[in-house]
């Protein structure tokens, strides 16, 4: 009896000391598995908060043309859509914003969000009964130099281009900051107009000499071109600062035009009729055609008017003046000012009207997009977007500001 009593009592004692491991055990199991499901929670957060934070920050710098108060607004709404708190957080994410300037005179904006997650299982433990998270991001905008080349030919007016661009290029411009950015306004037709210089501010200025463009004559864009370059090389550039320099052009048909010097030294603008295979020869300094806007030449223009019965084109050969001629000299000359502008260091845009009349090889070449047939991957590459109606180029300016704005921001 007492063997068995003395078993029975073992027995007892290890069946209690199994329960206790087992408990133990159990607990732990369930801290372990309880910690995952709380680090998940808190993993998932924490995503959400880094994903909103970096949202918000290039949300303010790209809106800051709307002012310091207006863009933490918007990427307060931002960073509110972004944020997914789910069912662990407690209460709602703060963020602190700060507006500052980099080493190359950038304006920054600097964000910290904070967070406070409250756990499951982890709660058991009196310090782990809520979890804060926090998530930082930084934006840089850098500033903007741009010159934009506007066609206002007389095709503008058939197409309804004349009517819709105005208020394109007003709504374009109201996506960049006055007091950071500097832009000029050129247009062209058979002859090339400054119609704004390089300045800052620009908004105002630039709206009401896009309103007050007349349309008429020919496309002789490489005049646009070549100005473009001009202004935007009049801005000298710090060492220590980071400043983006582009060139819009915009058009809606063939460059059936280029400005050509004579003998006597002085440079005419020179255009072709594919209707009739004839040209034409402005005066850049009055506009004017030749003589007195009623003329047309077939050979040569009058003896006080040097002959031109043949021109050296840019790619170094002779030849006879005429029509198609002149609109391949036209696309050359405005490929090799656009080349000029990449080789600075300077992006090329370009916005094309009318998709049957718009020369689009020509634009993609100019932009040096990645389908263009001569894309050069060691010069900027641009943006060519073509517009097939007039009622789009709202839509299409809204568009290349947008790239634009991401070019500036990081």
């Amino acid at each position: 009896m007492n063997i068995f009593h003395h078993l029975s009592r073992k027995l007892r004692k290890k069946s209690g000391q199994t329960l206790i491991f087992f408990a133990i055990m159990v607990l732990m199991l369930f801290l372990v598995v309880g910690m995952s499901i709380d680090a998940g929670s808190i993993y998932l957060t924490k995503a959400s908060l880094d994903k909103a934070v970096d949202a918000a920050a290039l949300t303010i710098i790209r809106n800051l043309y709307q002012g310091q108060t207006q863009a933490m607004a918007v990427g307060q709404a931002s960073f509110a859509a972004n944020f997914k708190s789910s069912n662990v957080s407690a209460g709602s994410a703060a963020l602190n914003i700060t507006y500052g300037t980099d080493s190359m005179n950038n304006t920054t904006v600097a964000i910290l969000g904070t967070a406070t997650v409250n756990t499951y299982f982890m709660r058991i433990v009196p310090q782990f009964q809520t979890f804060q998270i926090s998530a930082a991001a930084t934006a840089t905008r850098a500033k903007l130099v741009m010159s934009l080349v506007l066609d206002r030919s007389q095709s503008m007016v058939n197409n309804g281009g004349a009517a819709q661009l105005p208020g394109a290029v007003s709504t374009f411009i109201s996506f960049f900051d006055d007091n950071m950015d500097r832009v000029a306004l050129i247009s062209f037709s058979s002859t090339t107009n400054l119609n704004v210089s390089m300045r800052q501010p620009f908004k105002s200025t630039v709206t009401t000499a896009a309103n007050a463009m007349t349309f008429g004559g020919y496309t002789c864009t490489e005049g646009g071109m070549k100005l473009a370059k001009a202004q935007n090389d009049s801005v000298v550039v710090p060492a220590n600062e980071n400043v983006v320099k582009l060139v819009i052009l915009f058009t809606d048909g063939l460059a059936n035009g280029f400005g050509y010097t004579w003998p006597t030294n002085r440079t005419y603008y020179v255009s072709g009729s594919d209707s009739d295979n004839r040209y034409y020869i402005f005066d850049p300094a009055s506009g004017n055609q030749l003589p007195n806007g009623s003329t047309y030449y077939t050979s040569a223009p009058p003896a006080y008017c040097p002959t031109m019965i043949n021109f050296v084109s840019t790619n170094g050969t002779t030849k006879t003046v005429s029509a198609s001629n002149i609109r391949d000299e036209g696309d050359r000359r405005v490929l090799s000012r656009a080349d000029n502008i990449r080789a600075a260091g300077q992006l090329v845009y370009c916005i094309g009207l009318g998709g049957g009349s718009v020369d689009v090889d020509m634009l993609k070449k100019a932009a040096n997009t990645p389908d263009s047939s001569t894309y050069n991957p060691n010069q900027p590459v641009g943006e060519c977007v073509i517009a097939t109606s007039a009622s789009q180029l709202q839509l299409v300016f809204q568009q290349i500001a947008s790239k634009i704005l991401l070019r500036l921001t990081r």
